[in-house]
């Protein structure tokens, strides 16, 4: 197999005899159709969900005339200032492969298990890690883990089992599966308040990348401001849900809450809530950001870092640019805005 004659990713994998499936791994988890990572790869279509100037991508194959076994190339590809994946990058992590695997990946794909050191290659968090596991068993209709009964067992008798004995991958298992489990999510719902801290936080931070019913997601409502400080756990679990006035409400409380003005909990705002930052909820979040490097003495590095990856994001990008313009600011955020078109300029 010659690198001259492959032009994509995609058709690596499609000529080496293999099936596959693509996730965007950028700030959530979210499948991807193989034709839009192929318009992605190929610098036609901005990817939809950015993070820090790149394109994270969780790619799973088999074949299924060597075995039944699935592989996975977790890969970040750099994007330039348009937002596009910059197509020579991944020409270059095809000649890595390539060259690593020539043709054996379609006899053996064991063989694509050991892919060289590259600068394309990541490690995902445990947490990411488990949550892409448990999003591809539901995607392929694979058996849940082993793990997942005794997370079953614990939640309906959290008194008799040691929640500390309990695989992050079981709790992931759990919460991709509550929409199709109406019992299980009943049970939760139920006993919520009685499970133990650690696991409440395990369980809301599994719930990032899935839809979870109103009646769980009203919990992690009521957990996310505990008196003076801020629950990262079920402010996470919330970035997909489902009741959206009342979570731009809580967003809006945050982000005017001088104890929100936090790294962390900004952190969290931009990379999993950036869907519900309307006009009004950016302004306001740059202001906390701006507030924040001022506090902290960032020198204006947070604001722009913040303000470089929020405005890759295809739906944002219109609304972040119109912060720079807009003329009701806090003199921090102006002192921000100045130091970003400074920097431009001495680029």
């Amino acid at each position: 197999m010659d690198a001259k004659q492959i032009n994509s990713i995609s058709e690596f994998l499609l000529q080496a005899g293999t099936e596959y499936l693509v996730f965007d791994l950028g700030r959530r988890i979210e499948p991807l159709e193989s034709q839009t990572f192929l318009n992605i790869e190929n610098g036609l279509h901005i990817p939809p969900f950015p993070r820090q100037k790149h394109a994270w991508f969780g790619i799973v194959f088999w074949n299924k005339r060597a075995s039944n076994q699935h592989y996975i190339w977790f890969i970040k590809l750099p994007i330039d200032e348009q937002g596009l994946v910059v197509t020579a990058t991944r020409n270059h992590f095809l000649q890595i492969i390539v060259d690593a695997l020539g043709q054996s990946i379609a006899d053996d794909t064991e063989n694509a298990k050991s892919l060289p050191d590259n600068p394309y290659s990541f490690v995902p968090s445990q947490s990411q890690l488990a949550q892409f596991n448990a999003k591809v068993r539901q995607q392929l209709s694979l058996p849940l883990s082993s793990s997942y009964e005794q997370v079953l067992a614990y939640i309906k008798a959290p008194s008799v089992l040691d929640w500390q004995t309990l695989p992050l991958q079981g709790i992931a298992d759990l919460a991709a599966s509550l929409q199709q489990q109406t019992e299980v999510a009943k049970t939760i719902e139920e006993g919520f308040t009685s499970y133990a801290v650690s696991f409440q936080q395990s369980f809301m931070e599994m719930c990032e990348s899935v839809s979870i019913p109103p009646t769980i997601e009203r919990h992690f409502l009521d957990a996310v401001i505990t008196q003076n400080d801020i629950n990262i756990a079920a402010l996470r679990g919330l970035s997909n849900g489902n009741e959206i006035s009342q979570i731009g409400n809580l967003l809006r409380k945050l982000l005017t809450r001088d104890t929100s003005v936090r790294l962390d909990i900004l952190s969290v705002v931009a990379a999993r809530h950036f869907q519900q930052l309307n006009d009004e909820l950016l302004h306001l979040f740059f202001e906390a950001v701006a507030k924040a490097d001022d506090n902290e003495n960032y020198n204006g590095e947070l604001f722009i870092g913040f303000f470089s990856d929020l405005v890759q994001i295809p739906s944002l990008r219109t609304s972040v640019l119109s912060i720079l313009r807009k003329p009701e600011r806090s003199e921090q955020l102006s002192v921000c805005i100045g130091k970003l078109f400074t920097q431009k300029k001495g680029q």
